[in-house]
């Protein structure tokens, strides 16, 4: 009986451990695989940045990246009292094999690239489409 406990408590950690290790990775035929803590800590928090566009445009920027290589973005904009809200869907893959850039592939064929990507904690930055940008992790 102490033998059948202890083979069962094994396997059970076992599918833990493995259930574990494979919870954050993202392999697609475009990009590279991006197993490892750069994509654990990129897929584990919803990113809050603000900024500021060109014209002076104030964004509240939400972003969240799902291990499969969805994920979706909301973008609330402020021009001079004007406010309106933004919703898209991307997938996305790292865009190099050292995991410091990532492309978000939107519908219709339209690709952003975070460059300089830069992942510490709840602290994520990037060069996004020429404009630098800090998130915070919530």
């Amino acid at each position: 009986m102490k033998t059948f406990g202890r083979q069962t408590a094994f396997i059970l950690c076992l599918i833990l451990i493995g259930m574990g290790l494979g919870g954050c990775t993202v392999d697609d035929d475009y990009g590279y695989p991006g197993n490892g803590a750069t994509t654990w800590q990129l897929c584990d928090h919803l990113w809050q940045g603000y900024y500021s566009w060109d014209d002076g445009t104030l964004v509240d920027h939400q972003i969240f990246f799902y291990p499969d290589g969805r994920g979706y973005e909301s973008l609330v904009c402020n021009y001079y009292g004007e406010v309106w809200e933004d919703y898209y869907e991307f997938y996305w893959h790292w865009g190099n094999s050292l995991q410091n850039s990532i492309a978000l592939n939107y519908p219709g064929g339209v690709v952003l690239y975070m460059d300089h990507v830069y992942i510490d904690f709840d602290l994520f930055s990037c060069l996004l489409d020429g404009t630098f940008v800090t998130f915070r992790g919530v």
